[in-house]
C-alpha cells in the first residue's frame, strides 16, 4: 500500500473498529415478518450507484469538476472496501439469518460491518462534500445510504450496528478521498486523467 494512504486506510479503520465497541448493547433481531417489496432492491441500489460513479469518472475525466469528484467517489469505495473486508474478517460477527445473539462475535461471521451501506456512504460523501455549498439539494444523496441501510436490517442481513459502523467507514473514506484524492490520478502524467468523452 503507497505510503500516503496508509493514514487514510488507518483513520478508516479506526471510524469502524470504534462502532464496534458494545454494539451488541443496542442491537436486536427485528421481528419475523415480511421484507416489503420496496426494501428488496439494496443490491440493485449499490451496485448502480458504484457502476455509475466509476462510469462517470471514466467519461468525464479528472479535468471536469464532476468527474473528479466521480474519482474520489470511486476512489472511496475502494478504500471503504478494503476496510471492510479487514473489519469482516477481524470481527466474525455472525449475521442476523444465523443466530437471535448480537454478540457472537469472532466466529466466522462476517456481518460486522455492512459493506453495502459502506459502498453507498463512501460513493455519494465526496459528492456532498463538494456540491453541498452550489447545489443544497446533493444532500438528497444520502437517501442511498439511509436506504441500504433499512433494507439490509429489515431482510436480517445485518445488525444495526452493523449498518451504523458501514456508514461512518463509508464516510470516513468519503471525506479523506474529497480531502486528498484522487490518489490515482495524480500518479498519472501530469496528475490529470482525460475522459473517453474528449479522446474519442
Amino acid at each position: 500500500m503507497p505510503m500516503k494512504l496508509r493514514p487514510s486506510f488507518a483513520a478508516v479503520l479506526l471510524a469502524g473498529a470504534c462502532c464496534a465497541a458494545h454494539a451488541d448493547d443496542f442491537d436486536r433481531r427485528l421481528n419475523e415478518v415480511e421484507v416489503g417489496p420496496f426494501w428488496r432492491h439494496g443490491n440493485l441500489v449499490v451496485n448502480t450507484t458504484v457502476v455509475g460513479a466509476m462510469a462517470g469518472a471514466l467519461w468525464l475525466g479528472s479535468e471536469d469538476r464532476l468527474g473528479r469528484t466521480l474519482w474520489q467517489s470511486s476512489e472511496a469505495w475502494a478504500l471503504a472496501s478494503a476496510t471492510t473486508e479487514v473489519l469482516k474478517v477481524a470481527t466474525g460477527r455472525v449475521r442476523p439469518t444465523e443466530t437471535q445473539d448480537p454478540g457472537r462475535w469472532f466466529a466466522g461471521g462476517r456481518s460486522f460491518p455492512s459493506g453495502h451501506v459502506t459502498a453507498a456512504s463512501a460513493v455519494v460523501t465526496p459528492l456532498i462534500l463538494e456540491y453541498k455549498d452550489d447545489h443544497p439539494m446533493v444532500w438528497l444523496l444520502a437517501a442511498i445510504p439511509a436506504y441500504e441501510m433499512i433494507s439490509r436490517v429489515k431482510s436480517h442481513s445485518h445488525w444495526q450496528s452493523d449498518v451504523i459502523a458501514g456508514a461512518a467507514v463509508g464516510a470516513a473514506a468519503g471525506y479523506l478521498e474529497h480531502q486528498r484524492g484522487p490518489w490515482v490520478v495524480k500518479a498519472l502524467p501530469r496528475g490529470v486523467y482525460v475522459g473517453f468523452h474528449k479522446a474519442f
